[in-house]
């Protein structure tokens, strides 16, 4: 009888543990970035931890960032999936204190973080006011834009939560999340690579505010509602000058040696990009798409990356690796510095390059027949899903000449 009790008692002790190993904890957080004395950028995310392993999932709205967590002691380093970034942070109860460390720049950029857990608003206000109306589409100009072209603000409000993106002629500023009180508000995001905060006021049909991104960059932005509010045709930005061809002199291979132009019939997709760069990201995915749908049937796609190192050997090293993470079914090579100019000679044929990214098609018989500058990419909704259809309808046609 002895045994058997003893027994039982062994088995709900071994039961007991294995629950425990396997509790799953899941909180949610609101983080701050001290970008400097004066600016704190906040963004929401949850962490889970199970047993002795935790994941972290940074929270942009619809966007989900899912970091990978590694830990030693009492730190935490959570991993940024495809660019070179990561958190490093001690938890005490339900206070969080550590850095954001950036390796996209030129110079290693630390920011301090902060974070409290069970807060779930991205910004707090003093007093609560009902949300005025919020059109859905804004025409904006920013400040310092010289030229004051037309920006594009998409936005949407339910239950004093508002959402949205500003699209730019160079890309689109991602999955930007707030907080509506009376007739402000403020939204911010946070992928690894940016941080950006967006403080406006909205007055009747006019809109006007302060725009900040990184350490130091901040300029005003004003504007109207307006539905039919539309960017430049990109064929006004970047387009073709002369019969050139591409200068592939500085350009490598990531072994290091001169990149080899394939002299075949097949219709090239030439993306100019940078790993830096989160826009170039959000194209890479949907380039990765049109790679498995059209490869066989002819398309190459080859990307030109200009990097922010300034040794070769540490951008190819850094490319090497970016390659991997990322799973790039394609060839990717090194094409130079993180500049439009450098960009710009490479491409001698066309009349600039303004933006990374900037996508240009080849016809199999080596003629450009279309070019597009920027990416507008997920958080832009059905401007995001028009461009995937007018792309792979050109493609479509290139493939069948």
């Amino acid at each position: 009888m002895k045994s058997v009790s003893l027994i039982l008692i062994l088995f709900l002790s071994f039961c007991l543990h294995a629950q425990n190993a396997t509790t799953t904890k899941l909180q949610f957080w609101r983080g701050e970035l001290g970008m400097n004395d004066r600016l704190e950028i906040p963004f929401l995310f949850s962490l889970e931890k199970n047993g002795k392993k935790y994941k972290m999932t940074i929270l942009n709205g619809e966007e989900k960032i899912n970091l990978r967590c590694t830990q030693k002691k009492d730190s935490i380093t959570a991993l940024f999936p495809g660019i070179d970034a990561y958190l490093k942070f001690k938890i005490d109860g339900n206070e969080m204190r550590g850095y954001w460390l950036n390796l996209n720049k030129k110079k290693l950029q630390k920011i301090p973080l902060h974070a409290s857990v069970n807060q779930k608003l991205r910004f707090e206000w003093s007093t609560k006011e009902d949300p005025v109306d919020v059109r859905k589409k804004y025409s904006l100009v920013f400040d310092d834009d010289t030229e004051k072209n037309i920006c594009v603000g998409l936005f949407k409000v339910e239950q004093g939560i508002i959402q949205g993106t500003i699209m730019t002629e160079t890309g689109d500023y991602r999955f930007l999340d707030g907080n509506v009180n009376g007739n402000s508000f403020k939204m911010s995001t946070f992928n690894g690579t940016w941080a950006m905060l967006v403080e406006g006021q909205i007055i009747g049909d006019s809109i006007v505010g302060y725009f900040y991104s990184g350490s130091s960059y901040r300029t005003g932005w004003r504007g109207k509602a307006d539905d039919n509010a539309m960017l430049r045709k990109e064929s006004s930005l970047t387009y073709v000058l002369n019969d050139q061809a591409v200068n592939f002199f500085s350009v490598r291979s990531l072994n290091g040696k001169p990149y080899r132009s394939t002299q075949n019939s097949n219709t090239k997709l030439y993306q100019i990009m940078g790993s830096w760069c989160p826009n170039c990201l959000d194209e890479m995915v949907f380039f990765k798409e049109l790679h498995k749908e059209f490869a066989n049937d002819g398309l190459e796609i080859i990307a030109f990356a200009y990097e922010n190192q300034l040794e070769i050997s540490s951008a190819l090293s850094k490319l090497k690796k970016f390659a991997k993470r990322m799973e790039i079914p394609y060839t990717i090579c090194y094409a130079g510095s993180a500049s439009k100019e450098v960009a710009s000679a490479t491409f001698p044929m066309l009349n600039q390059i303004m933006s990374f990214p900037t996508s240009i098609l080849v016809d199999k018989n080596g003629k450009i027949r279309h070019v597009h500058t920027g990416f507008s990419g997920p958080a832009t909704g059905k401007v995001y899903e028009e461009y995937k259809e007018e792309m792979r309808g050109i493609i479509k046609t290139l493939l069948a000449e």
